[in-house]
């Protein structure tokens, strides 16, 4: 059995590791601007001058983090699109069904590669933020940083899981697509009313990794982990059951 696991873990990692250098890359870049936009916005727009507070190193970092929970997530999501709805359109999945790999072993590894990729783009767009607003605005203590780049990554883990699940239940990568962007644009107008309304520590998508970026404790770090895992772990259990229920597929002929 550890033959076939291995080969499955090789074949999805080959499949998405190509993805990591320009994902790693774009978000560094969308750092870079978004550090550039806050020290030129006022030159830019005098009038909005005295709107905006003075730049600080906090407020650029927490601007970026931001836009990284609703950017990475969607691209979390999406990129799940194909694990098994692609695999269902190719007609690969008779295949991998008929290997001797228990079935969670299947979806948790197909969601790893992905959820590993995501978050490496993550963490290189994450410290090229810091190291950008180190160099412009100022320095600032790393520890809050990484605590809230741990708390995302578990937000991340979410919605990754989302995305294995929706792709599981779909009949086609576009299918599958088009259920993910709905799903997301969702998300993303529930999180922006709970924001929006100062109710962020309610809302399980959010939690705590931006609003409050630096004024994280280490009991609402805990209960925060503690309940993004329990959302993870349902979520996993759900796709997996899913999994496991659906018709064996038999292939086509040609």
């Amino acid at each position: 059995m550890t033959k076939p696991i291995y080969a499955l873990i090789k074949k999805e990692w080959e499949y998405n590791k190509g993805r990591i250098i320009p994902l790693s890359i774009g978000l560094a870049l969308f750092g870079f601007l978004n550090v550039g936009l806050l020290l030129i916005l006022p030159d830019l727009i005098p009038y909005i001058e005295g709107l905006i507070p003075e730049i600080t190193p906090e407020m650029s970092i927490e601007s970026y983090m931001n836009s990284l929970n609703s950017i990475v997530s969607i691209i979390a999501v999406i990129l799940c699109a194909d694990a098994i709805a692609g695999e269902r359109e190719k007609n690969t999945l008779v295949l991998i069904r008929t290997k001797p790999i228990p079935i969670y072993s299947i979806i948790i590894t197909k969601l790893l590669a992905r959820y590993i990729v995501v978050l490496i783009g993550a963490i290189v767009g994450t410290l090229s933020v810091y190291l950008f607003t180190y160099l412009l605005v100022g320095p600032t203590s790393i520890g809050p940083v990484l605590l809230s780049l741990l708390a995302y990554a578990l937000i991340l883990f979410v919605f990754t899981s989302i995305g294995m699940l929706i792709s599981t239940i779909a009949k086609s990568q576009i299918s599958a697509g088009a259920i993910s962007a709905g799903v997301v644009l969702v998300i993303s107008l529930v999180s922006s009313f709970f924001i929006y309304d100062n109710l962020v520590n309610f809302n399980a998508f959010q939690l705590q990794s931006t609003v409050l970026l630096f004024d994280l404790t280490p009991l609402t770090i805990a209960l925060n982990g503690l309940a993004l895992i329990l959302i993870a772990g349902i979520i996993i259990a759900v796709n997996v059951v899913t999994f496991y229920s659906e018709k064996e597929p038999t292939r086509k002929k040609v």
